[in-house]
């Protein structure tokens, strides 16, 4: 009887921690990555319980700001050093991190000495102009069909070196707006101005639009946020991105 009670007691567990992982379909480490992509992984930031988004600038000295800093060094590999390097930062569904991403890797640059802008290229569900202290009055879409130009919608942070240009008014017809001429023009002056231009983008996962800016960008980073990106959903994607 002890025997058997002995050995249920460590079956039990056993079969529970696995039974657990086999249902489990969210990514929840490295080599769940691996097992479905060739493209490298460039870093990884550990979950903040900061009451701000912006811990690269108010935390300096943190772990997830030393995160940061690793991946603007493992970027120089991707970008080869130079200037006028366009990042897009997209994901596979909402609530991943992307705008976290996006406003502490710009600072993490800014800070660098690197004059950074970004853009918020989600013009369906505007953000990142809160964590500033800013406003969204126009932006992007207001450029986009001609109502401003490039200097009226460009914001300063209050960070030195860096800029933001928001989404703007939402518009009716996002994906047709990206896919104009205008667009061109847009990054064709931003490269004149900025080292870096960072592109918080919608989730590639539910709307075309970062499929249309990846044109643009030198380097495209997949934000992958541990034990909540489901499996399937990344795998599909990003299958069809190698493909394509």
């Amino acid at each position: 009887v002890y025997s058997i009670v002995l050995l249920i007691g460590f079956a039990l567990p056993i079969i529970f921690v696995l039974l657990k992982d086999y249902l489990n379909d969210k990514i929840l480490d490295r080599k769940d990555i691996e097992a479905v992509t060739k493209y490298s992984i460039i870093g990884h930031v550990i979950h903040s319980d900061k009451a701000t988004n912006l811990v690269v600038v108010d935390y300096p000295k943190s772990a997830i700001s030393e995160s940061f800093r690793t991946i603007r060094t493992n970027l120089q590999y991707y970008t080869h050093s130079k200037n006028n390097q366009v990042i897009l930062i997209t994901s596979s569904i909402v609530g991943e991190g992307k705008t976290f991403i996006t406003t502490n890797l710009a600072s993490i640059l800014a800070l660098n000495g690197l004059k950074t802008v970004i853009l918020g290229f989600d013009l369906r569900k505007p953000k990142i102009f809160p964590d500033f202290g800013l406003v969204n009055e126009k932006g992007l879409s207001s450029f986009l069909v001609n109502k401003c130009e490039l200097e009226e919608i460009i914001q300063h942070t209050g960070l030195q070196n860096l800029d933001l240009i928001t989404a703007g008014p939402v518009p009716p017809n996002p994906s047709e707006l990206i896919s104009q001429a205008k667009t061109d023009e847009l990054f064709a002056k931003l490269k004149e101005k900025y080292d870096y231009i960072i592109l918080d983008t919608p989730p590639i996962g539910i709307v075309t639009d970062p499929l249309l800016l990846i044109q643009y960008a030198d380097v495209t980073l997949y934000i992958v946020r541990q034990n909540y990106t489901p499996k399937k959903v990344f795998a599909s994607i990003v299958k069809d991105i190698e493909k394509n």
